[in-house]
């Protein structure tokens, strides 16, 4: 499946949280619908793009998941469990890289899903 922008505004223009998707511009879209295709067919091997698209709605459920990470979800899925400046410490725990709308669409099977 080819990102297909459109469709997508589509989608999301029924969606009640949908400021990340709204606000970005149509590479930036574009961008997030072709690396969320990218990442559920890499996760969700029982997929295939010539015998078994994914169902475009769990492209655009990936796609939002990932316009909504800031850089602290991103350091997160990289190891950092605490930062600290000027007094002030967060910690945080690693974020699942497959958004959880995704998982109920795609049917999530137990034992399966470990990242």
């Amino acid at each position: 499946m080819a990102a297909d922008v459109t469709a997508a505004d589509l989608y999301f223009a029924d969606v009640l949280h949908n400021a990340e998707w709204v606000e970005a511009d149509a590479d930036t879209k574009r961008r997030a619908l072709e690396q969320a295709e990218k990442q559920l067919y890499r996760y969700f091997k029982i997929y295939t793009p010539d015998n078994r698209p994914l169902p475009a709605a769990a492209m655009y459920e990936q796609a939002i998941w990932l316009l909504r990470m800031d850089e602290a979800v991103r350091k997160t899925q990289q190891g950092v469990r605490s930062v600290g400046v000027a007094g002030v410490q967060v910690s945080g725990e690693t974020v699942k890289p497959i958004s959880p709308e995704v998982l109920i669409l795609l049917g999530r099977r137990v034992g399966r899903y470990d990242r």
